[in-house]
């Protein structure tokens, strides 16, 4: 079964439902990703139907047999798709998100750091400080993560380039990259093509490179360094608090390796704000 959305495979198939089945579609689309939780019976019963229209709700859409539509569905939250990771019940309070928002966010730091190789890290972190140039890239929840590392690290170096560069290709980006230069790869769950290229491309690029991604990576890579990130979240959107303390923690590392030349920098920066009247 191609991986498509359940939404998708029912509009596609509108015109052979039943108003049985549209009852059924109704439900099933109100809270896709626990669909694997349920018994075809149960379905039934949610939906004020019978079994027997449940199975021929299952067929019209294009599946063999309901088991098959709960393992698409489990394939399908195992992407980390938001619509297959909603609850169907409500969340509570506000408080009650603030705590569960709150508690997640510091599981999440935890075992980013208890599995952290620091080694790894620090020679990261020296990388990025002796190197020429130091490009980032990310999409989506990547791109604002690689955009924010790109900041941080241009206040205590200079050479720095968020790519793909405005109105240029991927290629024509990489293309000069040589052994002097660190490449920082945003990887955060749901890559997507450009990365999955990028990721590709690290076994044959000269650049050195650094990929920044979760604990559920498993693309094909050859990376100079790698740093996982645990990113669940009680919620269907990923939590990158860990990234986010990770990001910071690079940053504060390289101006604390660069030492004077970090700080002269900083401080000409502060300078310029100051004349420019930015602040």
């Amino acid at each position: 079964m191609s991986p498509q959305s359940l939404s998708l495979l029912i509009q596609q198939n509108a015109a052979q439902l039943s108003p049985t089945d549209r009852q059924i579609a109704d439900l099933v689309l109100s809270f896709p990703g626990e669909l694997a939780s349920y018994s075809a019976t149960e379905l039934a019963q949610m939906s004020g139907t019978s079994n027997a229209a449940v199975t021929r709700f299952v067929r019209r859409i294009g599946f063999r047999t309901y088991e098959e539509m709960k393992r698409h569905v489990r394939d399908m939250r195992g992407t980390g798709s938001p619509a297959y990771l909603m609850e169907k019940q409500g969340v509570g309070s506000i408080a009650e998100q603030v705590k569960r928002h709150t508690s997640a966010s510091m599981r999440n730091i935890e075992d980013t750091f208890a599995e952290l190789d620091l080694d790894v890290l620090s020679e990261a972190v020296e990388g990025i400080a002796t190197a020429r140039r130091v490009c980032f890239i990310g999409m989506r929840n990547g791109h604002f993560l690689a955009k924010y590392l790109r900041w941080q690290v241009s206040e205590s170096r200079g050479g720095t380039e968020l790519l793909p560069r405005g109105g240029e290709t991927l290629a024509e980006s990489l293309v000069d990259l040589d052994e002097d230069d660190v490449l920082v790869i945003f990887a955060i769950r749901r890559i997507v093509p450009t990365i999955q290229s990028v990721l590709a491309l690290t076994k044959t690029l000269k650049c050195r490179t650094l990929i920044i991604t979760d604990l559920y990576f498993r693309a094909e890579a050859k990376a100079t360094w790698t740093l996982k990130c645990a990113t669940r979240s009680p919620s269907p959107l990923d939590n990158h608090t860990s990234v986010l303390l990770l990001c910071h923690i690079i940053a504060d590392e390289l101006l604390q390796s660069l030492n004077a030349a970090g700080r002269k920098r900083l401080v000409a920066i502060e300078d310029l704000h100051v004349v420019i009247g930015e602040m």
